[in-house]
């Protein structure tokens, strides 16, 4: 994909997360793979099936704005180490201000 298939994935995304964040998110990462697939890295400071729920919907709102077929990969990783410790793949679309 190119970086206008890339932006336009990262607006699908932002369009589904309206409303569903929660102060326990710290990262969402979108990555595209050379296999026209969409990886979302969603990183919680604590495990919660609340937000859990809410990544399935993010997911779920996602695929929605897709105008074609994609193959999507999400994973939440629950983690409270400093963000800077953590390899996130992808670009970055929302980031919860720490300190």
């Amino acid at each position: 994909m190119n970086i206008t298939e890339e932006n336009s994935q990262v607006l699908n995304l932002l369009q589904a997360m309206i409303g569903a964040i929660t102060p326990n998110f710290r990262r969402v990462t979108l990555a595209l793979t050379s296999h026209n697939a969409v990886c979302l890295r969603f990183v919680l400071e604590r495990d919660d099936p609340n937000d859990r729920e809410e990544v399935d919907d993010i997911a779920f709102e996602f695929q929605a704005l897709q105008t074609q077929g994609i193959e999507l990969d999400v994973k939440v990783i629950v983690d409270a180490r400093p963000i800077h410790e953590l390899a996130l793949p992808g670009r970055l679309v929302f980031g919860r201000k720490e300190q």
